[in-house]
Order: structure tokens, then C-alpha cells, then sequence
């Protein structure tokens, strides 16, 4: 096949995002164990680690706690959520300088198609090592570099590349670079689809290829048929340019179990105001809400509405969360230690519905508040019922978002 008609798909991954960054904004940093997602003797997980952490056991989505006991010498930080944000939006604007055929997988990941812009590279390589050098230059951080004919075998040489570095899978290359890839390194095989597979004596994605396709799909159903042509490196997924997120959350895991009523539905306010930004940040409107609460045994509840017309507005989200969690709350005698709320089933435009009253007041006074955030921080402008949390947005203001985050879910 002729170099210029085949498909060259890149897969770039900033390395360990949020420590990289922290180190970068704070150079004594540089060379220790980070760990980014609280305080050790805070309830949350941990978000992102430096490999220097990661030595010593630390991952991420780790207890804090678990991780002070691992590496109690790591440096731990709440982070900052709308820092990481502002190093994402000017990542994503260099990658999109080099080719429109860019698909974000998360703040800190994306594929690229260059394959429609041969007349502009001679060697799509080059390009793609050129692009690897200029991020690590104008921002500052390190990133891993994959490269192949679809988008498993990008992702797969990205892995190859950590940390730092740059891969090619090359046309005829595909069989030797996957058959000693351990099969944990397939992105669809998790730990109880890698129990059953060494059970079997598969270990290597090698050893996976004498399974036939009838057999997979007898254990594992349709993802069976997937890990058949992934471990292949048959993907014909394209690079998708613009996708609608599946949903948007937000939940906080308290430092104390919380009883309070009233303080447990400012928090909740908080999260829906939260969540609301997102959604109008991203022009999107909401089918389902839902809220999640977690009980001093950890035991986890959830309820959850359909409405007609999707919402977006931050008294409508709250006033729906409101209803859900208050049986949640009241009708277990227990104290939380986690809130969360959820948006899903989104859309990006809001379709008008006979049966529901709607005013444009409501969008209007979101977007006015968000230009007075936007320029003067989220704190400038709380709600009566956020007053309550007011000492955790002077916190925010001192060092960042404080309460953890989840991000879009594609």
C-alpha cells in the first residue's frame, strides 16, 4: 500500500497530567513522589500520581490514606481543577494546528488522523515527532507519543512509549510488536477477563490468537468479539472530531460523616452548581439526574429522573437533586460520607416541549453568572444555601477546587 494512502493515526498522552503540572508550577517539586487528589488524612482517592509515587505502589483511584502508607515522603495536593482545565484547552489548540482530525479521549489524551493532510507532511513521522517536541516546548510538559495504522495500535505503542517517549508501529510490524504484549495491555481485558484468560494459559496476546472467535464469545459475549480483533490489531474506528458526552458528575467524600441536613443540601448545592457550569460549558442539556449518596457503613445508594425536556439550569437541577436525596438521607437514620450528582442522557440543544412551561430567564441569568465567575473566580457569587460552605471557596481561592471531581464521560 502506498505510504500516502494509508490511514496514520497518532494517539498522544500527557504524562501523569495533574502531577506534571503541579511540578511545573512548583519546581521544587521536581524529582518527589507527588500525589494529586487531597490530603493523607483526607477520605478522597487519589487522581493522578508522579511515577516517582508510582514506584512505590501509588495509582490512581488509590485511598489517600492507603497512599501516605505506601510512600508517607510523597508530597500531597488538593490540586486545581481550572489550572488543569486551562493546560488542557492549550494542549488541544496545538493539536488541532496540526491537523482538524483530532478526537479528545480526556483532558489529557487524544487521537489524530494526519492521513488526509499528506500534501502538507512528507513524512507523517516526522510530523508526528515534530508535534511531540513542540507541545513538550510551549507547555512545558512531557508527553508519550504513539503511532499506527488505527487507533488500538496507536494506543498500544503510546504504552510502549511511557514515559516520554515515541512509538511507531510500522505496516508489516503489526504481528511481531503484538505478540509479546502482555494481554492486561489490551484496554478491554480487566482483572476478571485476565482471571479467566490465565486460567486458560493465556498470558501473551500471542497466546490469545490460539482462541477461536467462537470460543471468546462464549466467555466474554460481545466483548469476546472485540478482544478477537483488538488482539489482532484490526480497529476500524474512525477519529471522531466532536462527540456528545454520555454524562457529567460531581461528588464530594467528606473529611467527617455528615448528619446535618443543612449542611448535607449545601453541599449538594454546591455540586449542582458545579455540575451546571459544566453543562453550559459545554452547551449541554441533561435527560436524567441523578444523585448518589454514600452511608457511614459504605453502603452507596442512587435515584434517578427522566424529565421530557432536558435541563440545564441550576434551580431546576437543584431543585430535582433536592427531591431525590432527601428519602435518601432521611430515610436511612445513617450519616453520609459522600454526595454526588449526575447528569446523563445529554444533548446538545434543548428541544421545546408543549407540556412544560419554559422562560429564557433562567439561561440567561446561568450565563450571566458565569461571565462574573469566569473573570473574578467561582466564589465571587454563591447562592443563600452555598453561604454555608463559604470557608471551602477561600480554601478554593488560596489553591484550587477542593472537592474531587469527576470528569466527562465519553
Amino acid at each position: 500500500m502506498n505510504a500516502r494512502s494509508r490511514r496514520f493515526i497518532v494517539h498522544i498522552d500527557i504524562d501523569a497530567f495533574f502531577a506534571a503540572v503541579e511540578t511545573l508550577l512548583d519546581p521544587t517539586l521536581k524529582g518527589k513522589p507527588v500525589v494529586v487528589g487531597g490530603l493523607p488524612h483526607e477520605r478522597g482517592v487519589a487522581s493522578t500520581c508522579s511515577y516517582e509515587a508510582r514506584r512505590f505502589g501509588v495509582h490512581s483511584g488509590m485511598p489517600l490514606a492507603k497512599a501516605h502508607e505506601l510512600c508517607p515522603q510523597a508530597v500531597f495536593v488538593r490540586g486545581n481543577h481550572q489550572v488543569y482545565q486551562s493546560f488542557s484547552e492549550a494542549f488541544f489548540r496545538l493539536l488541532r494546528e496540526y491537523t482538524p482530525d483530532v478526537e479528545e479521549a480526556s483532558l489529557d489524551e487524544a487521537y489524530l488522523d494526519l492521513s488526509r493532510c499528506g500534501h502538507l507532511y512528507p513524512s507523517f513521522s516526522r510530523a508526528a515527532r515534530g508535534l511531540k517536541a513542540r507541545i513538550e516546548r510551549d507547555l512545558g510538559l512531557a508527553v508519550s507519543v504513539g503511532a499506527g495504522p488505527n487507533k488500538i495500535l496507536a494506543k498500544l505503542a503510546t504504552k510502549k512509549a511511557k514515559p516520554g517517549g515515541y512509538f511507531e508501529v510500522e505496516p508489516g510490524g503489526e504481528e511481531e510488536f503484538l505478540r509479546g504484549l502482555d494481554i492486561e495491555a489490551l484496554p478491554g481485558i480487566g482483572p476478571k477477563s485476565q482471571v479467566i484468560l490465565r486460567l486458560l494459559n493465556v498470558h501473551r496476546l500471542g497466546d490469545l490468537w490460539g482462541l477461536p472467535r467462537a470460543s471468546l464469545r462464549a466467555l466474554f459475549g460481545l466483548e469476546g468479539e472485540d478482544l478477537y480483533l483488538q488482539s489482532r490489531g484490526i480497529d476500524a474506528r474512525p477519529v471522531v472530531t466532536r462527540v456528545t458526552p454520555k454524562s457529567v458528575s460531581r461528588e464530594t467524600t467528606f473529611l467527617r460523616d455528615i448528619w446535618d441536613t443543612r449542611l448535607l443540601l449545601a453541599h449538594l448545592a454546591y455540586l449542582c452548581d458545579r455540575l451546571t457550569l459544566a453543562l453550559r460549558q459545554g452547551c449541554l442539556y441533561a435527560h436524567i439526574i441523578e444523585v448518589k449518596a454514600r452511608y457511614s457503613d459504605f453502603r452507596t445508594e442512587a435515584r434517578r429522573r427522566l424529565m421530557i425536556t432536558p435541563r440545564q439550569e441550576m434551580g431546576d437541577v437543584f431543585r430535582i437533586a433536592r427531591e431525590l436525596f432527601l428519602p435518601l438521607f432521611e430515610g436511612s437514620r445513617l450519616s453520609l460520607r459522600l454526595v454526588g450528582v449526575k447528569a446523563s442522557d445529554l444533548v446538545r440543544s434543548r428541544p421545546r416541549s408543549l407540556f412544560e412551561p419554559y422562560s429564557e430567564r433562567g439561561e440567561r441569568l446561568g450565563a450571566a453568572v458565569g461571565e462574573v465567575r469566569d473573570k473574578y473566580g467561582f466564589g465571587s457569587l454563591l447562592t443563600a444555601r452555598e453561604r454555608m460552605l463559604e470557608p471551602l471557596y477561600s480554601l478554593e481561592k488560596e489553591r484550587g477546587f477542593v472537592l474531587k471531581t469527576a470528569s466527562l464521560t465519553r
